[in-house]
């Protein structure tokens, strides 16, 4: 597919953004010229914070508008569905939409009652804001960023089609749906359950395969938005937004919480997708393999170990080879262990791949993660 990156974010044509940051919270506005084809996917969670249950009741009805603070995540506190609809209300009443139109999120620390009335005039702040231009999309990221040290925005487009988004998310990020907040504006046509499958196939493939430390968050929320403005063949839009939250996705995993490594894990020779897939998925989780990462040391074991509490495969055949670059070094053949010097010197590089070929069957998977470091210890010791 001959794509081009772009600058637009979320501010696709027939959208504009916004964002405001003062003190503890932030607030992130998107707005669409008109009530938009909506797709949603969130939190696996059984705890669910107050704004994803609001927005999963009413994300059917078509989504004119988003409000996303950071600073809280109204989850787990007395009160929390009226300061959800209350934030939602005010968005309605500044932006001039209906409020069954005002999509509403938040991130942020767990079990405290968030100000309602701080986020409410950041809301009236950003409204005043709101803008075309490639800078709403950016001050939105920024708006909604927690723990992150990067704005994670991305956009693409091919023969008119538009797809752009931005997320935030750098710890408490675990494999199923993933711990984040994400929003994709797109101008394509693309209708109902169409969209609502388009996504939750791109999801599967991007935010749904990676890790930085495997704790699965309370407020994860993807949303899509279209405009319905420009007609797209459907592989054409999928393979379009398949690339937009695969590099969202990378883009969260990079900026793990302490992180100083990039490991890209690819399971082949699979009996089944989903053995591939939970091969992948429970190296990515292993803290024990994301330490042996973070200290440079070679211990496959650790990756066998990791996989073999998800999936069955004989290990008389199973090969490991680690790549950085244009180097590779095989550290297993056939079960047996090679020698670990050209591997150790592989691991000293920031950006890490990982192949682990079972020689089972014909298929494969690919994921994400990142080491575990004393950083990630000493962030999550202090939040608060």
């Amino acid at each position: 597919m001959d794509f081009r990156e772009t600058r637009y974010g979320v501010c696709t044509p027939g959208f504009k953004a916004a964002g405001v940051k003062r003190g503890r919270y932030g607030v992130a506005l998107i707005l669409a010229d008109g009530v938009c084809g909506t797709a949603a996917v969130f939190t696996g969670n059984n705890v669910k914070a107050a704004p994803v249950k609001y927005t999963k009741g009413m994300f059917r009805n078509g989504v004119q508008a988003v409000v996303a603070n950071s600073g809280n995540a109204n989850c787990c506190v007395p009160g929390g569905m009226e300061d959800a609809r209350e934030m939602a209300s005010e968005a309605s009443r500044v932006l001039g939409v209906g409020l069954r139109h005002v999509a509403v999120s938040s991130t942020g620390i767990i079990g405290r009652r968030m100000d309602v009335h701080a986020v409410k005039e950041l809301i009236q702040e950003a409204a005043d804001r709101l803008t075309p231009s490639p800078k709403g999309s950016l001050q939105a990221a920024k708006a909604i960023m927690t723990t992150d040290r990067r704005i994670k925005m991305y956009s693409a487009e091919c023969g008119g089609v538009h797809v752009g988004g931005i997320c935030k998310g750098a710890g408490m990020i675990a494999p199923d749906m993933a711990t984040m907040l994400c929003y994709i504006t797109t101008n394509a046509i693309v209708r109902g359950a169409e969209l609502q499958s388009a996504l939750r196939e791109a999801v599967e493939e991007s935010f749904n395969m990676i890790s930085v430390e495997g704790d699965m968050s309370t407020n994860d929320t993807v949303l899509l938005m279209s405009s319905m403005s420009v007609r797209c063949g459907l592989k054409d839009f999928k393979q379009l937004l398949k690339r937009v939250t695969g590099e969202l996705a990378r883009m969260i995993v990079r900026d793990g919480e302490g992180a100083s490594k990039f490991i890209e894990v690819e399971v082949r020779g699979a009996r089944s997708a989903g053995d591939a897939r939970r091969g992948v998925k429970a190296v990515i989780n292993s803290p024990l393999v994301k330490t042996a990462f973070y200290g440079e040391n070679p211990n496959w074991g650790r990756i066998a170990a990791a996989m073999g509490s998800a999936i069955r495969f004989d290990e008389g055949k199973l090969d490991i080879s680690f790549a950085s670059g244009s180097s590779t070094a095989r550290v297993v053949k056939s079960g047996r262990t090679m020698s670990l010097d050209a591997a150790k010197r592989i691991l000293a590089n920031r950006n890490i791949k990982v192949v682990v070929d079972l020689h089972a069957g014909g298929h494969s998977a690919v994921g994400w993660g990142c080491d575990m470091t004393t950083d990630y210890v000493r962030i999550n010791a202090g939040y608060s």
